[in-house]
C-alpha cells in the first residue's frame, strides 16, 4: 500500500469505503455470521483446469496431501452493509471503534447531497439513476444510525449522522474547482496519517466494497477524478510559466511535464474502467459537461444555441475546456484517417493558421477552438511521421507514447486526450517563447556535436588501456545520433509520404517541425543527449584520472596558500560533486598527508614511486583506483527511460516520492514574495535525515498529493541541472593540458630527483602528481611543488575557465562569491 496521502481523492474515497466494507464484514463474521452468507462471494477463484498425462497422474498421487487454494478476498455487496450492521449491533460485546465512525463520516460527506444538487439542476437522464439515486448514501446513514449506539463513549460526538442536506451548494462547487495550485497548511502537512477501521487481527481475508455502477456514481468519481487531474495540469502550467521567466531548465520542465502526466494516467487508469458501462470515455465526459453546464447556470437547449455547422455551442469553451470535451472529440477525429502503413498528411493552412503572438484572452470561444485544431492537427502528422516511419526515435513523451496507442489500437483512451490538452496548455502559456524550446536544444546538440570532435583531436595519438576503441565508436554513434536528430529524420518520412501519394511536398513543409512544436519533447531529446555526454564524460574521467589528481595537486596549493588565483573550473566541479568524490575522507590539508591520499585514490602504494622497483613489489592497492562517484541522484533515475529506453513507464506517486528523497537540494524562502532559491543542503542532521530516508526508514514526501509531488520532484531536478549540463569532456582535456604544461616545467627538476624514468609515456601523467608529492619537505616546503605552483598559476589564468565559459555559451553562467571565513571562491 502506498504511503498515506500519496493517494487522489477517489483513493482515499475508495479506501474509506472498503474499509468500512472489510470492517462490518470481518466483525460480524467473528461474531458468528456464516461467510456463506457473505453474497459478493470470493473475488478470486482459482481457476479449473485439466491436467493430462504424467501431470494428471502425479496429481492424483498428491491429492491426499494437497488442496486448492483457498481465496483471500471478499466482494462486500452494498445492500449487505445494513444486515451486517444489524447484526454486529445485536452483539452486546461488541463495541465500535472512533475510526470507524469517523470513516463513514467522510464517506457521508463525500457523496452527500451531489444526487439532489445533479437531480434539482436536471442532470439526472434517465430513470435507472433516478431510481438509485441517492441508495449508497441511504445505505451509509442507516449504518451510521444502526450502529451509532455501540460507539465507545468519547469518541464521536452526539450530532446527528451527517445527511445530504448538509452539504451545501458551495461546498458542492468547490468539487468542480478552477485550475488553481492551493498549497497545503503546515497543520495539514503535519497531521497523523487518516485512521481507518481495519479487520479483525487474524482475519487473513482482504474484503472490498462492490463497486456501485449507477451514473451517479460515476459522476460522483468522474468529479474526484478531473479535480485531481485538474490539480496537476495547473502545476504543468506553472512549470512552464516558471520555464518562460527563465526560472526553470528546458529538460527539467519536461521531464517534470511528462511524469505529471504520468501520475495522472495512474490514477485514470484506475477509473476509466467504469466508463465502458456507460457508453465510454466520449459519453462520459460529454455527460459531465452537460452537468457542468447546467451548474453554471445553462440550460439543456442551450447547447445548441449557436451558428456553428456541428451544433455544438462555443460561447461554453471555458467549460469545455475544463471538462476535456472539445479535445477528446479532436482526438476522436484523428482514428478515421489512421491508415494501416501510411502517414496522414496535414495541408497547412486547411483550418487556418496559429498565431502565436495574438492575444488568445481576447478570442471568442470559437476562435480558440480553431487555435486548437490547428495546433493538434498539425502536430498529429508529425507524431505519426514517427510512428509510421521512425523504429528508433530517441525519446518518447506521452503524447507520442498514445498517439502511437491511438493508432494501434484506434481507441481514445483518457491519458491521450490528458496529454494532448496537456500540449495545448503549454503553447498558450509560452505563445511565442514555444520556439525557444528547439532554439535551446538545437544550440545544445550543436555544442555536444563540438565537443565530441574536439575529443578525437585531442586523443588523435594518445590511447590508454582503460579505454578500448570501442569507447571510441560508442562516442562516433553519439555523434552520428546528434547530427540525424538535427537533420531531422521525421522530414525524410513526410517527404517519402508526399511522394508516394504523387505530390510535391509543400515549400511550407519545414524541418524540425516536430521538435520546434513539442517543447515536451525538445526537452526530453535534451536530457537525453545531455546524459550521455555527461555519462561519457565521467567514464572519461575516471579513466584517465585526469580531473582527479589535478584537483591533488590544485587542493594542495591552495592548502599551502601558494596560488594567487582559483581554478574557476575546478571550483565548480568539486562545489558540484564533492570531495567524496575525489578524496577518501576528507581532503588533505598539510604536506604529511598529500602523497598518502593520493595514492589511496590512485589505487596504488608509495612502493610505486621508488626509484628501483625490482623483485615482488605491490604496487596497486586491494582497494583499486577510485574514481568519480555518481552525482545528480535525482535525474539520473530517469535515464534508464529517457536515455537507456528500458525504465519505468507507468510512475506512481509513492515512485516519485522516492526519487525525491535522493535529492540534496532544498528551496529557501518563498515563491510568493520572491525570495525563492535553491541551496545545496549541507546542515549535517539534514544529511543524517536523508541517509535514514535512502535506507528506507520514513519518507519526507510521503504525504504529498500528486502535483505536490510533481513541484518536489521540478525543484529536485532543477538543483542537479548544472551537474549534469557541466562539460566533463572538455574537463577532461583541460586537466590533462594542465598536467602536460606541469610535467614540462617541472621536468629538469623531475630528472635530476628521480631519473628519466619516472615517466615512460603520457599516459602515465597523473603520476607526476605523484612525484612532486614524494620529493622529501624541507623546511615545511618542497622545491617541486613551488615548481608546479608557477606552471598551474600560469594555466589557470590563461586556460581556467574552458568550461565555465562553455555554460556561458548555453546561457548557463555561474557566478563566484568568497565566503569570509576561509576566503574560498564557492559556487
Amino acid at each position: 500500500m502506498p504511503p498515506q496521502g500519496l493517494v487522489s481523492s477517489y483513493q482515499q474515497y475508495k479506501k474509506d469505503t472498503d474499509s468500512i466494507a472489510a470492517w462490518l464484514a470481518s466483525t460480524a463474521k467473528s461474531c458468528g455470521y456464516p461467510s456463506d452468507l457473505l453474497t459478493g462471494g470470493p473475488a478470486n477463484k482459482p481457476a479449473s483446469t485439466r491436467l493430462k498425462g504424467k501431470a494428471r497422474a502425479e496429481a492424483k498421487k498428491k491429492q491426499a496431501t494437497t488442496t486448492l487454494p483457498t481465496t483471500n478476498k471478499y466482494i462486500i455487496k452494498i445492500k449487505e452493509f445494513v444486515p451486517l450492521a444489524e447484526f454486529v449491533a445485536s452483539k452486546r460485546e461488541v463495541s465500535v471503534s472512533g475510526s470507524f465512525i469517523a470513516t463513514l463520516r467522510r464517506v457521508i460527506v463525500a457523496r452527500g447531497g451531489f444526487g439532489e444538487k445533479l437531480a434539482q439542476h436536471g442532470a439526472v437522464p434517465d430513470e435507472l439513476s433516478d431510481a438509485k439515486h441517492g441508495y449508497f448514501v441511504g445505505i451509509l446513514e442507516k449504518v451510521y444510525e444502526v450502529l451509532k449506539p455501540r460507539v465507545k463513549i468519547g469518541l464521536i460526538d452526539s450530532s446527528p449522522a451527517p445527511s445530504s442536506d448538509e452539504s451545501d451548494a458551495d461546498d458542492f462547487a468547490n468539487r468542480f474547482a478552477s485550475l488553481q495550485v492551493y498549497e497545503p497548511s503546515d497543520d495539514f502537512l503535519n497531521a497523523p496519517d487518516l485512521e481507518r477501521p481495519k479487520p479483525l487481527e487474524g482475519d487473513k481475508i482482504t474484503y472490498e466494497a462492490e463497486q456501485a455502477t449507477s451514473l451517479e456514481d460515476l459522476l460522483v468519481v468522474v468529479t474526484m477524478l478531473i479535480n485531481d487531474i485538474n490539480k496537476i495540469r495547473a502545476r504543468i502550467q506553472w512549470i512552464w510559466s516558471n520555464y518562460k521567466d527563465g526560472l526553470f531548465d528546458l529538460a527539467v520542465a519536461a521531464i517534470a511535464t511528462n511524469t505529471a502526466i504520468d501520475l495522472a494516467r495512474n490514477l485514470m487508469e484506475e477509473v476509466e474502467p467504469m466508463f465502458k458501462d456507460h457508453g465510454g470515455l466520449w459519453k462520459v465526459l460529454n455527460r459531465w459537461y452537460l452537468v457542468q453546464m447546467m451548474m453554471k447556470g445553462y440550460e439543456p437547449f442551450d447547447l445548441f444555441k449557436n451558428d456553428s455547422t456541428d451544433n455544438f455551442n462555443y460561447d461554453t469553451y471555458d467549460i469545455a475546456d475544463g471538462t476535456y470535451i472539445l479535445t477528446c472529440r479532436l482526438i476522436s477525429a484523428f482514428i478515421p484517417v489512421i491508415q494501416p502503413g501510411n502517414v496522414p498528411l496535414y495541408k497547412d493552412g486547411m483550418f487556418g493558421y496559429y498565431d502565436p503572438q495574438s492575444d488568445r484572452a481576447s478570442k471568442t470561444g470559437y476562435q480558440k477552438f480553431e487555435e486548437d485544431r490547428v495546433l493538434l492537427m498539425t502536430i498529429f502528422t508529425e507524431l505519426m511521421a514517427v510512428v509510421r516511419g521512425i523504429e528508433n526515435y530517441p525519446v518518447e513523451d506521452e503524447f507520442l507514447r498514445g498517439i502511437r496507442e491511438l493508432a494501434n489500437t484506434k481507441q481514445v483512451s483518457f491519458y491521450i486526450v490528458f496529454a494532448a490538452q496537456v500540449f495545448l496548455d503549454i503553447h498558450y502559456t509560452l505563445r511565442e517563447h514555444a520556439g525557444k524550446c528547439f532554439e535551446t536544444l538545437e544550440k545544445n546538440l550543436k555544442s555536444f556535436d563540438r565537443e565530441i570532435e574536439e575529443y578525437f583531436s585531442f586523443h588523435i595519438n594518445l590511447k590508454i588501456d582503460n579505454w578500448p576503441a570501442r569507447n571510441d565508436a560508442m562516442l562516433r554513434e553519439y555523434q552520428r545520433k546528434i547530427r540525424w536528430i538535427l537533420q531531422d529524420p521525421g522530414h525524410q518520412v513526410k517527404i517519402k509520404a508526399y511522394r508516394q501519394t504523387g505530390q510535391t511536398p509543400p515549400v511550407s513543409m519545414e524541418a524540425n517541425r516536430l521538435l520546434k512544436m513539442s517543447p515536451v519533447l525538445s526537452g526530453l531529446m535534451l536530457y537525453h543527449f545531455r546524459s550521455e555526454i555527461w555519462d561519457v564524460g565521467i567514464a572519461l574521467a575516471n579513466a584517465w584520472g585526469s580531473i582527479t589528481y589535478s584537483l591533488h595537486l590544485y587542493n594542495a596549493l591552495r592548502s599551502e596558500k601558494l596560488l594567487s588565483r582559483t581554478w574557476k573550473d575546478m571550483d565548480l566541479v568539486r562545489t558540484l560533486l564533492g570531495d567524496s568524490s575525489f578524496f577518501v575522507g576528507d581532503a588533505p590539508g598539510n604536506l604529511d598527508q598529500y602523497m598518502k591520499k593520493f595514492c589511496l585514490q590512485m589505487g596504488t602504494t608509495v612502493a610505486a614511486f621508488t626509484k628501483n622497483r625490482r623483485g615482488k613489489v605491490v604496487l596497486e592497492s586491494r582497494a583499486g583506483p577510485r574514481g568519480i562517484k555518481d552525482g545528480a541522484p535525482v535525474s539520473l533515475m530517469f535515464m534508464d527511460r529517457y536515455l537507456r529506453g528500458t525504465g519505468q513507464v507507468d510512475w506512481k506517486p509513492e515512485d516519485i516520492a522516492r526519487i525525491i528523497d535522493l535529492g540534496m537540494w532544498e528551496t529557501e524562502g518563498s515563491e510568493e514574495d520572491g525570495t525563492l532559491i535553491l541551496g545545496q543542503i549541507d546542515d549535517p542532521e539534514k544529511l543524517k535525515q536523508k541517509a535514514k530516508t535512502r535506507r528506507g526508514k520514513g519518507s519526507e514526501n510521503a504525504k504529498l498529493s500528486p502535483e505536490q509531488l510533481i513541484r518536489a520532484l521540478t525543484f529536485a531536478l532543477q538543483g542537479e541541472t548544472l551537474e549534469l549540463s557541466v562539460s566533463y569532456i572538455s574537463m577532461h582535456r583541460e586537466c590533462w593540458s594542465l598536467l602536460r604544461a606541469v610535467r614540462k616545467h617541472c621536468d629538469p627538476l623531475l630528472r635530476e630527483l628521480y631519473t628519466a624514468a619516472y615517466m615512460e609515456r603520457e599516459t602515465e601523467l597523473c603520476f607526476v602528481v605523484g612525484w612532486i608529492f614524494l620529493e622529501p619537505v624541507k623546511d615545511r616546503s618542497t622545491t617541486l611543488l613551488l615548481e608546479a605552483r608557477d606552471a598551474v598559476d600560469q594555466f589557470v589564468r590563461k586556460e581556467g575557465t574552458t568550461v565555465l565559459g562553455l555554460l556561458n555559451d548555453l546561457d548557463m553562467p555561474v557566478e563566484f562569491v568568497t565566503e569570509k571565513n576561509d576566503s574560498e571562491a564557492e559556487l
